[in-house]
């Protein structure tokens, strides 16, 4: 598992350490490819959820649980982990390509597999990083049903941020949508949204602190430049957008408007060998379960392109 010293050339390496990268680093060692992992650190967004229930055959689980039994099934493989080590280059050279880290690591391999996620955009206010999983989430398809029926605030100003609100209307919950200007969505959202009597608009609102001791309490609103308003939620949603964490690929590879990598079905790159599995790509749905079928398919594809070289 853990390594201090790279091997000369691997068929395969893989960026990134969660659901998407640790699958695909298991389906390539199982197919007899050596096989490196190269990540900040293992486990991936479920170590910061406080519980998941959608992951078909765990039931309902704590994400740092889920993200320790993915870290302890991996461990049984072969596979070459480097963790604490953040891709900032990728090169292509000769057939092989080239991962650079931040620390001044190099680990070569014949194929990549860039599964490096996406990185939510945060409020930065206080609280925040304190009540991750405890009432603070960034994906109301995976923990809106935990607050069925109970007062929670959505923040965000555009189409994910009304799509949380009415999920989580649609559950019973008392809904507040806080948004410091006016809500950028399709006027059908909008209709929704006005048509929906659980859910209150917080129109020119934004939150300066998140409140809470063991567990999200309520939010201080501010309008403008006017006093704090102190309002108890049981859970505050961030819709705020998310940032890829692809940014070290330079070009190499192809991607859209939101900076995602684009892939075919076989999870290929506009770049012969380099795949991209999970949040870091185009597909549909940002969550665990797809993330890490997502990695399954690419470690096949990465397997039998190799093969045909």
């Amino acid at each position: 598992m853990a390594q201090t010293q790279p091997k000369d050339r691997y068929d395969v390496v893989v960026i990134g350490g969660g659901p998407a990268g640790l699958s695909a680093a298991l389906y390539t060692a199982r197919q007899g490819l050596s096989t490196a992992v190269v990540a900040g650190e293992l486990g991936g967004s479920p170590q910061w959820a406080g519980h998941i229930e959608n992951y078909l055959g765990l039931g309902l689980i704590s994400g740092p649980d889920m993200a320790s039994r993915f870290r302890d099934h991996l461990s049984s493989f072969d596979v070459d982990v480097f963790s604490g080590q953040l891709v900032n280059a990728v090169v292509p050279s000769e057939g092989v390509f080239e991962a650079f880290t931040a620390a001044g690591l190099s680990v070569v391999g014949r194929s990549l597999i860039i599964s490096s996620g996406r990185a939510p955009a945060r409020l930065a206010v206080p609280g925040e990083t304190e009540l991750v999983g405890r009432g603070v989430s960034y994906c109301a398809t995976c923990d809106a049903a935990f607050f069925r029926g109970r007062p929670v605030i959505v923040v965000g100003p555009g189409e994910s941020a009304a799509d949380a609100a009415l999920q989580l209307a649609a559950l019973d919950a008392q809904v507040m949508l806080a948004s410091e200007e006016p809500l950028r969505a399709p006027q059908s959202l909008l209709d929704k949204l006005a048509g929906t009597a659980s859910i209150k608009m917080l129109t020119g609102s934004h939150v300066v602190r998140i409140l809470g001791e063991e567990r999200v309490t309520g939010v201080a609103l501010q309008e403008g430049e006017g006093p704090e308003t102190e309002l108890p939620v049981d859970a505050i949603f961030i819709e705020t957008g998310s940032i890829p964490a692809g940014e070290f690929t330079g070009g190499l590879v192809k991607v859209n408007e939101a900076g995602e990598i684009e892939v075919g079905r076989d999870l290929m790159t506009s770049h012969p060998g380099i795949f991209a599995a999970g949040d870091v790509t185009d597909q549909l749905g940002k969550q665990v379960i797809i993330a890490a079928g997502d990695g399954a398919r690419a470690g096949v594809a990465a397997a039998k392109w190799l093969q045909r070289q």
